[in-house]
């Protein structure tokens, strides 16, 4: 979906897209999830298909950096 606006699962082109615009706002899109583990804050942009409610969930690049200090590859 991040790269073609489609669902994957039902080929529909009504997609939302919930993106972490202002990392100071309290409104923010954070991964709470990672935080408990993780200890520091963790952003995604969420994409949600509003036809069969698929959800993708990627991290953004800094996260991704983050993320890639503090896990060992598999």
């Amino acid at each position: 979906m991040k790269q073609t606006g489609i669902c994957p699962k039902c080929q529909s082109d009504n997609i939302l897209v919930f993106e972490n615009k202002d990392k100071n706002s309290k409104k923010s899109n954070i991964d709470y999830e990672v935080i408990g583990a993780f200890g520091k804050t963790i952003y995604t942009t969420r994409y949600v298909c509003c036809n069969c409610g698929y959800t993708e969930r990627y991290f953004d690049d800094e996260s991704l950096e983050k993320l890639k200090k503090k896990y060992k590859k598999f």
